[in-house]
């Protein structure tokens, strides 16, 4: 019944393979297909369902997984007249390359076989002169550095490929650990090695006085010394390296012991507690201390000694203040002194009592030093110290007598700036001082230079022995007179107004007294328009000096008749006892506006009259100066001055 067999069929996984077959016979056929997983022993009918179809047909759809791979399919067919069964038909199925597995890294010059899941594919490596790869899988490294194997697949499922990474290895040396080898309890430190190429390990002593992380991190836990053990191990071989960590705890300062002062030249032993340390002094110009805490003296003062000591935790110090004493130093300060005068005697060295052997002539103070001139004569001065250096004694023979006179000063007490004059003084031999040299100056001589304006003192020195007296002299600098001259900002006809002059008591002039003469002392009257220039002079020991001050008062001249282009004002009589005649004659008739004003501008009249026409008007005003101001329609002014006489 069967004519056409199954043949083999290849798929990819999750593909499908196709298995058909064909019969002959009486109808009607019944097909049922088999598989067997053990190479044909067995066979298994096949069921419908996610990985068969068609178990019943001629053809059946396998879905191809990796599990099914060489599998056999057969097919059963039935009729009335009997059975017959086909030839089995393998199955393959491909997949892509799958994971390389394999020992890494490798050793220059060794071997190690890599493997892949997938049958049938190649291997190479991307670095032929780092590694290289059979095609067995068998890796051989080369040279020290990193390469890549890779696994390539060629079937139905395409070309797939798969890569490995590659360690070639060189054999190791043992480097030493690298970092710190204190550290503080609670604190870490960093420890390093060259080789990091591999698989490691920190490790500290057995009981140990520190813990250590993989990554080299040290951490202090309690004093002591570790041994700290760091193993390295690659393809070629194994390297440990071992370096000592000393683990430290906090110092204490402790204290000093010892005298707290000591003579110059002379020394003391200080102690401190704590070990280990060093000794410093804080002022080597005072004393100075050995290594063992001996303490010389240098110079009187005070140094602070200390005691040193530092570990990887930090330092400590104890500290102890020391004075050098020195014996009584020489007396500072003159020999003499004025009856009735005071002097300061000095002395270095602190402490110490002053006394005086001869309270007559000078008195002293016990603790100032403050010596007081009492009458002519001599005294011992003494100074007296106890200190470490013991008792020690310095003295003086002091002088006094009466303070020098220092005469009178003769002479003038006014200079011009830039002049000189000569103060003569009664006694001889003094010193000149000038208590404002930006004023005046003085010479040794006594010569005397002005410089600016302003009053000074001068001052003459007379110093003996025993001490120094002065006279003085009030010097008054002086210039030529800088001239200030304010007036009035405007004037009118009839004012009288005020010229305002610094310094006073000097002189006014007028250049043009018809207009503006001068009735008093800065005092003057406009009487005419015009321009007048006051002159104001002064005069001191030192110069001549003037100032001008200039008025002007513009108007028309003294006549009866004003003319403004082609019209004219005429008024008559002028002076006049108030009643007037006015006339604008003009090339237009109209009403013009007539406006008085009095000397200070002041309004005091109007009225209106016509053009081209004489007007009697009356002036209803004191007797005194005015100006009467014609105004035509288009703004035109034309005045005149009037003088009312009653």
């Amino acid at each position: 019944m069967v004519t056409t067999d199954p043949v083999a069929d290849t798929a990819c996984s999750a593909d499908h393979a196709w298995f058909h077959v064909a019969a002959t016979g009486t109808a009607p056929l019944t097909f049922m297909w088999e598989y067997s997983n053990d190479g044909g022993t067995s066979w298994d009918t096949t069921a419908d369902g996610s990985v068969y179809l068609g178990t019943y047909n001629d053809t059946l759809r396998v879905t191809a997984d990796m599990s099914l791979n060489g599998y056999r399919y057969r097919c059963v067919v039935i009729n009335t007249s009997g059975m017959d069964t086909s030839a089995a038909a393998i199955l393959t199925v491909d997949t892509t390359a799958a994971f390389i597995t394999g020992a890494m890294p490798v050793c220059e010059g060794g071997t190690i076989a890599l493997a892949n899941a997938v049958a049938g594919g190649t291997w190479s490596t991307l670095h032929p002169t780092i590694s290289t790869i059979d095609a067995a899988g068998v890796v051989t490294g080369v040279d020290f550095g990193i390469d890549t194997a890779v696994y390539t697949v060629t079937n139905t499922c395409g070309i797939s490929s798969e890569s490995a990474r590659i360690r070639v290895d060189s054999a190791m040396v043992p480097y030493p650990i690298m970092g710190p080898d204190q550290v503080c309890i609670g604190n870490s430190i960093t420890l390093t090695n060259a080789n990091v190429i591999g698989t490691h390990t920190w490790s500290t002593d057995v009981v140990p006085h520190s813990t250590i992380s993989a990554a080299g991190v040290l951490t202090g836990g309690s004093a002591g010394i570790d041994t700290i053990t760091y193993s390295m191990t690659n393809a070629c071989n194994t390297v440990t390296v071992q370096a000592v960590v000393e683990v430290e705890s906090l110092l204490a300062a402790g204290t000093i012991s010892g005298a707290s002062a000591v003579c110059a030249g002379s020394w003391t032993t200080l102690t401190a507690t704590a070990t280990g340390g060093m000794w410093i002094s804080g002022n080597t110009s005072v004393a100075v201390v050995s290594t063992s805490g001996n303490v010389t003296g240098i110079g009187i003062g005070t140094s602070v000694i200390s005691y040193y000591q530092s570990n990887s935790c930090g330092a400590s110090v104890a500290t102890h203040t020391i004075t050098v004493d020195i014996p009584a130093a020489p007396i500072g300060g003159n020999d003499s002194v004025g009856i009735d005068s005071n002097l300061l005697l000095t002395n270095i060295v602190p402490g110490g009592v002053w006394t005086s052997t001869n309270f007559v002539v000078a008195t002293i103070g016990s603790s100032s030093g403050m010596v007081h001139g009492e009458a002519t004569g001599s005294a011992f001065i003494r100074y007296t110290v106890t200190n470490t250096c013991g008792t020690t004694v310095s003295s003086i023979v002091l002088h006094v007598g009466p303070l020098p006179s220092p005469g009178t000063l003769s002479g003038p007490d006014t200079v011009c700036t830039g002049g000189m004059i000569t103060l003569t003084p009664s006694v001889a031999g003094g010193t000149w001082v000038s208590r404002h040299d930006t004023l005046a100056t003085v010479t040794s001589g006594g010569v005397v230079t002005g410089v600016e304006a302003g009053k000074d003192t001068i001052d003459y020195y007379v110093t003996t022995a025993f001490g120094r007296s002065r006279v003085f002299k009030a010097v008054y600098v002086n210039e030529a007179p800088v001239i200030t001259l304010t007036g009035p900002g405007s004037i009118a006809l009839g004012g009288y107004y005020t010229l305002g002059a610094t310094p006073t008591g000097g002189t006014f002039t007028s250049s043009n007294p018809g207009m503006a003469p001068l009735i008093g002392y800065g005092f003057f009257v406009v009487l005419d328009t015009g321009t007048s220039v006051f002159t104001y002079t002064k005069t001191n020991g030192c110069g001549t000096r003037s100032k001008t001050f200039t008025v002007h008062l513009p108007g028309t001249s003294d006549v009866r008749s004003v003319g403004a282009g082609t019209a004219s004002l005429s008024i008559f009589p002028n002076p006049t006892q108030g009643a007037l005649t006015v006339n604008l004659t003009s090339g237009v008739r109209e009403d013009v506006v007539m406006i008085l004003t009095n000397v200070t501008g002041q309004k005091v009249q109007e009225f209106i009259v016509p053009s081209n026409t004489a007007t009697n008007v009356v002036i209803d005003q004191p007797a005194g100066i005015y100006m009467l101001t014609a105004v035509t329609k288009d703004g035109n002014r034309h005045s005149a001055r009037i003088t009312v006489a009653k």
